[in-house]
């Protein structure tokens, strides 16, 4: 899903604008329109939230569309190779990389691309607030990840 033109962003927060003054009764005073500010402004996060949100969704069942259809077109041999257990998944990559077909290798290629863009469009699209609680996620991971090695 793409952004909104500004224009159209616009028109929603002067509709919820709209509906928040009518909600709170047309009270006067810069009390009420600063109230009536932080409302539009919550009321608009969410529904930025929610476009990410759809947007991953039907990336992601894009994706799993993909995978999908890929495996569908592996060979036997090919299927062979990744069922292996006595290769690591290095040996396997490289090993699978030289039988794949143009076809195959063109749906890896676009795979690959959609993943980018999916992540690009996500990155672009989230706010400060969710940066800093994903950036805090990661850290503590980290430092999970960490602790538990330093403890074996």
């Amino acid at each position: 899903m793409a952004q909104e033109p500004n224009g159209t962003a616009s028109q929603n927060q002067d509709q919820i604008r709209t509906q928040v003054q009518d909600q709170t009764g047309q009270q006067s005073g810069s009390q009420t329109q600063t109230q009536t500010e932080q409302q539009v402004g919550a009321q608009t996060q969410t529904q930025n939230g929610d476009a990410i949100q759809n947007q991953t969704g039907d990336g992601t069942a894009l994706m799993l569309q993909n995978r999908e259809r890929f495996r569908a077109s592996l060979t036997d041999e090919q299927k062979e190779i990744l069922e292996n257990r006595e290769m690591t998944q290095n040996q396997k990559r490289r090993a699978l990389q030289e039988c794949l077909t143009s076809e195959q290798r063109e749906m890896l290629r676009q795979q690959q691309e959609s993943r980018r863009q999916q992540r690009n469009e996500f990155r672009t699209n989230v706010s400060d607030e969710q940066q800093n609680q994903m950036r805090q996620t990661r850290e503590n991971a980290r430092s999970r990840s960490g602790r538990q090695t330093q403890g074996q």
